[in-house]
């Protein structure tokens, strides 16, 4: 109970010290109450938040592009604008020679009160070797979970299929969407047990000449005119971010890199082999050294500033390491991001891979 005022006739005995204490703690909680009411007025207005993005698009040449030749990573030349977000997927357009990349991610991230994504993109680029050159689609895909972009040879269009099966192809100058009747029915990313099942990988199978749609339990194929189930799955258990499958030109086989095992698909079944860790790492085929190459950010190789990434390549039954003098340089405010873009550049020979600072 708070002490309460006695009157008390003039010349009357000081207060006991009893009394005394009671005034003070009253002081003491009364001033508590004041500076608790100043410090929520101050953080509601926002003098208290943090405003200093993780990354902005405007710091200088925070995205880079690098080429791998098969012996070592070179950082090209920082000209102009291009793509600078934290999700972008990539493919090389076999009919246009330049390779394809859709920017969908966020390029501002900011930490505290208000942290998450302030500044989201959709933009499509194209690269021709030396600088990326925006293009102005009227329409784009829909992004629903992170998508696999592939070339698909009959159709002669990069295709961009997202987690739930919808897919478009890039005209050129335009996003234009797959007609897909007789498609199978995918769940979203993260829906209940028991709803229809979810897409684990996607890939395009140029030995055949079929996309195919690899879910936990099946497989579904398109020929660009129907679907066809076949069929054997891969585990959802070992899904991964990036589902897209790359086709091994030398084993005429896809190739899925899982969370813990890499998955092969000869035009029937998927078979699943050994793999060190590869997770995060994507992976391109390269057909001038008849290899598939993955490259991964390497966690174990990071300094107050950033990581580095590293390569592996597969000869069709094991994975193993490619030493090169150079490695590309991950900026840690990448922590967030989906995996590297990478592509295969048939004009030039090379592997392209894009690194955000985002």
């Amino acid at each position: 109970m708070w002490p309460t005022s006695v009157s008390r006739p003039e010349g009357s005995a000081p207060p006991t010290p009893l009394n005394r204490r009671g005034w003070i703690l009253a002081g003491v909680g009364f001033g508590v109450l004041i500076l608790v009411g100043v410090m929520a007025t101050w953080l509601s207005a926002g003098a208290g938040r943090p405003t200093s993005p993780v990354y902005d698009n405007s710091i200088p040449a925070a995205a880079r592009t690098w080429t791998w030749d098969g012996k070592d990573f070179t950082a090209l030349p920082t000209t102009g604008p291009g793509p600078s977000s934290n999700d972008a997927d990539m493919a090389f357009d076999r009919k246009s020679g330049n390779v394809v990349l859709w920017d969908h991610g966020c390029t501002r991230l900011v930490m505290g009160f208000t942290g998450g994504c302030h500044s989201l993109v959709d933009q499509t680029w194209t690269w021709a070797g030396q600088s990326w050159t925006r293009q102005q689609a009227a329409t784009t895909p829909t992004a629903i979970g992170q998508g696999a972009m592939v070339y698909d040879a009959k159709l002669g269009q990069v295709v961009y299929v997202n987690r739930v099966g919808q897919a478009w192809a890039w005209t050129g100058s335009n996003w234009q969407a797959v007609a897909r009747a007789g498609a199978p029915r995918l769940a979203e990313p993260g829906a209940a047990a028991g709803q229809s099942a979810s897409l684990v990988a996607a890939g395009y199978d140029e030995a055949r000449g079929q996309l195919v749609l690899a879910l936990p339990s099946s497989t579904w194929t398109w020929d660009g005119q129907s679907w066809n189930q076949a069929a054997g799955g891969i585990e959802a258990t070992d899904a991964q971010p990036d589902p897209r499958a790359v086709y091994d030109g030398a084993f005429r086989q896809l190739v899925f890199l899982g969370a813990g095992a890499t998955w092969t698909w000869d035009g029937s079944h998927w078979l699943a082999h050994p793999q060190p860790n590869l997770g995060g790492g994507t992976a391109a085929y390269d057909p001038a050294r008849k290899s598939l190459v993955v490259v991964k950010p390497d966690n174990n190789a990071c300094d107050k500033t950033a990581c580095t990434a590293k390569a592996w390549t597969w000869d069709g039954m094991t994975w193993s390491t490619a030493p090169a003098p150079h490695l590309p340089s991950l900026p840690l405010t990448r922590s967030g991001a989906r995996n590297l873009p990478v592509a295969y550049d048939e004009n030039r020979g090379l592997l392209v891979v894009f690194i955000s600072a985002s």
